[in-house]
């Protein structure tokens, strides 16, 4: 098979893997840095890098699961201890954990903030093809807690950045199903 034949077969053979079966192994530091530079390598208009990535060490996923759990009852005060108990657990998710941060240039003369979304996502894209070509699986998870402000503040956000998800990287325990109907329905044709 040619390179470019592999390369395409990565691409459609990439599949989110759930975090619950995300397990040890984790990318080393060596093939972290790789991934990171899959990351750098996606488009990016002026080069602004208008993300960065924040690695959990497991001995700090406790201190995520209070935030996690504050959140949850700031947000929702009358929530059931069994629901703030399972927000924290959420920290525990996937063997290796990631925050995605935006830094979005909001006034930036040349480059527009949707520019830089799509640049925070091709670098996420990258993330996930080389973890897939080097034999791990990822995820990336959001909701409520990425627009707390207590989880903000455990992460040490500056004010200008944003919490935008979770990638979350592990050998997968077992290979995800296979996608369907890959590119049906994408492309129309202006008439």
């Amino acid at each position: 098979m040619t390179n470019a034949g592999r390369a395409i077969d990565l691409i459609l053979s990439r599949r989110s893997v759930s975090p619950r079966f995300l397990m040890e192994p984790t990318p080393t530091a060596d093939e972290l840095d790789l991934i990171l530079r899959a990351a750098a390598a996606a488009p990016d208009h002026k080069n602004l890098k208008p993300y960065r990535f924040i690695l959990i060490p497991p001995e700090r996923r406790g201190d995520l699961a209070t935030a996690f759990r504050e959140a949850k009852s700031e947000r929702d005060p009358g929530a059931p201890a069994t629901e703030i108990e399972r927000a924290g657990e959420k920290a525990y998710r996937g063997a290796m954990l990631l925050a995605v941060v935006l830094r979005i240039v909001r006034d930036h003369p040349r480059v527009s903030v949707s520019d830089q979304m799509l640049a925070a996502g091709a670098a996420l894209e990258n993330m996930l093809l080389a973890a897939t070509a080097l034999g791990y699986a990822g995820c990336l998870r959001s909701g409520h807690s990425a627009t707390s402000r207590r989880v903000r503040l455990a992460l040490g956000l500056a004010n200008e950045e944003e919490l935008a998800a979770f990638l979350m990287l592990g050998t997968p325990a077992k290979a995800p199903p296979p996608r369907e109907n890959v590119g049906v329905g994408l492309l129309s044709v202006w008439e």
